[in-house]
């Protein structure tokens, strides 16, 4: 199982701390990819599983940068609909990036994980889902236990708004960051006449 590491939304530095460590994960995955895919896992429906399709609506806003985006407000990606999100992927080409929340021990709420490999969406609340990912990004939004259903709908929204937009920009700051290293690369390999 791979090592998560945890950033407290109340950590006065987790956003400089987000940011660096996804950048540094993303450089670190060990695939060769062409493109690059958020998959924003969850449904407006339940407070706390918005958290997903919030960091998607914020992430939609970014034109320049170079990824496909799936799962915002107005297209959530869900139980029904992620089997065919994946299909439409070439998961062997493309580093995928998942995004969704999660329930755990009451001191974790309002911690965001970060690890490499794939979410297993819907497993605490024993849903049988495909795995997503090869960098995980998990808000623990509620409390897990004997009905963690019932507690993510009543995850307090302040909170879930606040860690997607953290999320947001980890992602927006990571890949702005590989996207700019990968252009001056290129800068650097042309070659002019003498």
């Amino acid at each position: 199982m791979p090592e998560t590491k945890y950033f407290n939304i109340a950590d006065r530095f987790v956003q400089w701390k987000m940011n660096h460590a996804l950048y540094e994960m993303v450089q670190g995955v060990e695939k060769n990819y062409n493109n690059i895919s958020v998959i924003c896992i969850g449904t407006d429906r339940s407070t706390g599983d918005s958290f997903g399709p919030l960091t998607g609506h914020m992430l939609s806003g970014l034109s320049l940068l170079e990824f496909d985006l799936y799962g915002t407000l107005e297209h959530p990606v869900h139980a029904l609909t992620l089997p065919d999100v994946l299909s439409g992927i070439d998961i062997e080409n493309t580093l995928v990036i998942a995004v969704d929340a999660g329930v755990g021990d009451p001191d974790m709420i309002g911690n965001i994980g970060m690890s490499f490999g794939p979410i297993k969406p819907g497993s605490g609340l024993g849903k049988s889902l495909p795995d997503v990912g090869d960098i995980s990004l998990t808000g623990i939004v509620a409390m897990g236990g004997l009905a963690p259903f019932i507690m993510l709908q009543n995850a307090p929204l302040g909170l879930v708004y606040s860690m997607a937009e953290k999320t947001f920009f980890a992602i927006q700051y990571a890949l702005s960051s590989l996207q700019l290293r990968h252009r001056r690369q290129r800068r650097n390999r042309i070659f002019y006449p003498a």
